[in-house]
């Protein structure tokens, strides 16, 4: 919504895309009287409110996804180590003497000698038996995907922040234009 298109009728809307970001970025406008230029205040100023909600809905979805995700990080990280420890122990041939949760606050010690396997939940009640190795892999690769999933979710936060910034800026600047003009149109009619 530059003002290039200020011989348009109305204001681009965020178009959301299911999978990844294909939201449009809010623009500047610089000449607010040329993009006002036959088009009615009224109408922009819903079509960038309606911008501004849908903005916000996006944002408030990216920070749930950054909860969940933070969430995730650290039980990879600690489920990452716990592989790593079982095939240092199995290299060694040493045992490895852990507490054991039976029920939730009830604890067995556990002794674990020779663990060539580990069962890892994959969600949605499915769990699956890897070899160390494999598992450790997997592990990793979920960790990467995790902290790439991170900074990607920082990207698009900082996109839309800017985004929400710039239409409210918008709405502001359009607002004081238009109760400028009003008062002006208002002026001029009563001296006439």
């Amino acid at each position: 919504m530059s003002s290039e298109g200020a011989g348009s009728s109305s204001v681009a809307a965020p178009e959301a895309e299911s999978g990844g970001m294909s939201v449009p970025k809010a623009e500047f406008i610089d000449d607010v009287a040329a993009f006002l230029e036959g088009k009615d205040a009224d109408r922009i100023l819903s079509q960038l409110q309606e911008n501004l909600r849908t903005y916000r809905m996006i944002q408030e979805d990216l920070v749930q996804k950054r909860v969940r995700t933070l969430t995730k990080l650290p039980e990879l990280q600690r489920a990452v180590e716990i592989v790593k420890h079982l095939i240092e122990k199995q290299e060694s041939g040493e045992a490895t003497v852990t507490d054991f949760q039976l029920a939730e606050g009830v604890y067995a010690k556990a002794k674990i000698t020779g663990a060539k396997t580990v069962n890892l939940w994959l969600g949605a009640g499915v769990m699956l038996e890897y070899g160390l190795e494999e598992a450790l892999t997997l592990l990793q690769e979920n960790e990467a995907n995790c902290r790439a999933n991170l900074k990607t979710n920082e990207e698009s936060t900082a996109y839309i922040k800017d985004s929400i910034t710039t239409t409210e800026v918008s709405m502001s600047r359009i607002y004081n234009h238009d109760l400028e003009r009003r008062r002006k149109a208002k002026d001029s009619g009563r001296s006439s």
